[in-house]
């Protein structure tokens, strides 16, 4: 049984089950949390996914402080109010605190970059919250004796080295894990960039040992993802600014593709990243992904090829695949624009034409001369010439 519990008198009793919330329920919870404890209003992030939950469409202004961070007086608390009484004891203590937030920030009008920071924060929460199976905020905020001491001995079993760690605050979250000495099992730490901290009991070391593995396999998906989008020519998100040097080929072509989130271009942003389009098919995926990690919509999926470059005139759909794309472009930049030609020739579905290219290309030439000359030395004719006729035949042009 997996759970997750509080500390009381240096060991584990009391245990509870994971609390059967939502994601979003758990954020709020956590948040106003926090800001009883701090004795102060609830944060940005927090306000943001109460607005989501209680917004009534895209017209009302609960949409607009979720969308944009905009505080629009008056019709906010109108539309807070409105049938409060119908609302659970959980909802209007969310109503209460969002009031309060409203009431005391300084700067009413829209905030730029919320959407974004806020993104970048839900999909590493998100992401969290399936590594660690759901589980609850286990420093709960409380100002009685009994609980300072069980958060003393929290943040002691936190100060502790793990037997094993992996991460850091700024990307996933920091993992730690800790195995029982006297039984079976062992606990599953975590801290976000925020500071909150978590803990997971696993009762048997497969379950501990299982859990912890689905940890490093993420951790390690996300870190071939950087590296691959790390091969990008220029740190931008916008098509069109200038990217990098690259290295040279032989054909001095440097194929690249510019890839995009669907859902960002549905919600009126362009978000995407310009990458080397010679590497390989699955190191293109990666950095694919790791774009989608990065978008504005959380839990984006769908991309497309919004733009390209240096692909010697060759037109490539927005659905190409990127196993194609790579076969192009390392086609490309070893023989430039004659491989372009032979793929609009054969078509650029089929991969069994395209492998032929090398049993029909004759090479690159800086004139007709220098082609028969070249023919001339591959068929061994000049040695049959100067047999027959005598000295060496020279080709002029007419």
């Amino acid at each position: 049984m997996e759970q997750l519990h509080p500390f009381q008198g240096g060991e584990v009793q009391g245990v509870l089950t994971p609390h059967e919330e939502s994601h979003d329920e758990h954020v709020i919870r956590q948040g106003i949390e926090a800001a009883q404890k701090e004795e102060r209003e609830i944060d940005d992030r927090t306000a943001r996914y109460i607005a989501s939950q209680l917004h009534g469409g895209q017209d009302s202004a609960l949409y607009a402080l979720a969308s944009s961070g905009a505080v629009i007086e008056d019709d906010v608390y109108h539309e807070l109010y409105e049938d409060l009484e119908s609302h659970t004891l959980q909802v209007q203590q969310w109503v209460e605190a969002l009031r309060t937030y409203c009431l005391n920030r300084e700067r009413k009008e829209p905030i730029a970059g919320w959407a974004r920071r806020a993104a970048e924060l839900d999909k590493r929460d998100e992401q969290r919250w399936r590594l660690v199976g759901g589980m609850a905020l286990a420093n709960e905020a409380s100002a009685s004796e009994e609980r300072e001491q069980e958060q003393d001995q929290f943040d002691d079993l936190f100060g502790e080295v793990p037997d094993e760690e992996i991460g850091t605050v700024d990307e996933l979250g920091w993992f730690g894990l800790v195995r029982h000495e006297d039984k079976p099992g062992g606990l599953l730490l975590c801290q976000d960039e925020q500071g909150f901290r978590y803990i997971w009991e696993a009762n048997s070391d497969e379950a501990l040992a299982e859990r912890w593995s689905a940890v490093t396999a993420e951790y390690g998906r996300f870190h071939e993802q950087q590296r691959a989008y790390g091969h990008e020519p220029g740190e931008h998100e916008e098509a069109g600014q200038e990217r990098g040097e690259r290295e040279d080929t032989p054909s001095s072509h440097h194929p690249e593709i510019w890839v995009g989130s669907l859902s960002d271009y549905n919600n009126g942003r362009l978000h995407g990243v310009w990458l080397d389009a010679m590497l390989e098919p699955e190191e293109l995926h990666e950095a694919v992904q790791f774009m989608l990690r990065n978008s504005y919509v959380p839990g984006a999926e769908e991309w497309a090829i919004f733009d390209y470059d240096d692909f010697c005139g060759l037109n490539l759909g927005e659905y190409q695949s990127l196993e194609m794309v790579s076969r192009i472009a390392k086609g490309i930049a070893e023989h430039g624009e004659a491989f372009a030609a032979w793929v609009n020739y054969v078509g650029e579905t089929s991969e069994e034409a395209l492998e032929t290219f090398e049993d029909h290309y004759q090479g690159h030439f800086e004139s007709t001369e220098a082609y028969v000359e070249y023919i001339l030395e591959e068929t061994d004719s000049y040695r049959y010439f100067e047999e027959m006729m005598g000295p060496r035949l020279v080709v002029h042009s007419l």
